[in-house]
């Protein structure tokens, strides 16, 4: 991890990007801004480790973070992949106890890192904040109780078509949609290994489902994906 130093009117930019602080005066933004520390991590170095004190947490500029937990067994589940604007370690920051899983640089990540002291004398001046932090905290939950589903309940197929499918709705061209991940890491995400997920790849791609060309993938029947989606064997 290497401190930088970056002038206040581009980390209120930064901080700007940031829905959690979606609604505060340019006042308060301003001093957020200013107790704020620029980071930049290298690939695999960690943000913060599982179990140490949540003194703070990371709003990511740039790059791409992942926070993961592992098993006895070394196998690795990432719960999130974090990208510029998003904030990460806010939930436990915001608890005042432990981080609950580690958290990793996939790429050259930059960081704005705030102290919980500092958030905190902000956001008693400021409610919104507070309500913000709840609105995020509601969609993690929901995103996690999705995750126990389909981890608990759904065939490595039907999780593969629902990832594929998210990843349509948020692309330019629906029909094709790059991969930001390597397969190791998509299949982590997956609660699965790569072998499977490759596996799980190469029999969508021979029922002509989609395509896939490294980490390009075409949907080429979108019904047949919203099928399997839905539980459709494979």
């Amino acid at each position: 991890m290497k401190r930088f130093t970056e002038s206040v009117a581009t980390r209120i930019e930064w901080l700007g990007s940031c829905p959690l602080f979606a609604g505060l005066s340019s006042d308060h933004v301003t001093a957020l801004a200013s107790v704020s520390w620029p980071r930049r991590y290298e690939p695999n170095e960690i943000l913060f480790h599982a179990g140490a004190a949540a003194d703070g947490f990371h709003i990511i500029v740039d790059g791409q973070v992942k926070v993961c937990r592992y098993g006895a067994d070394g196998r690795e589940q990432v719960l999130h992949l974090f990208e510029g604007g998003e904030p990460c370690g806010e939930v436990a920051m915001f608890e005042g106890r432990e981080y609950p899983a580690t958290a990793e640089a996939v790429a050259t990540s930059r960081t704005l890192f705030i102290t919980r002291d500092d958030f905190l004398q902000v956001a008693r001046k400021r409610p919104e904040l507070l309500m913000n932090m709840l609105a995020m905290l509601s969609r993690r939950l929901r995103r996690f109780v999705s995750m126990i589903d389909d981890l608990s309940l759904k065939e490595v197929s039907t999780r593969v078509a629902r990832h594929l499918l998210e990843l349509s709705r948020s692309s330019a061209d629906a029909s094709a949609i790059e991969l930001t991940t390597s397969k190791t890491m998509l299949a982590s995400r997956l609660g699965t290994v790569a072998e499977t997920l490759s596996r799980t790849l190469t029999r969508m791609q021979q029922r002509g489902v989609i395509e896939v060309a490294g980490r390009r993938v075409v949907l080429c029947d979108l019904e047949a994906l919203e099928r399997l989606a839905d539980g459709e064997k494979l």
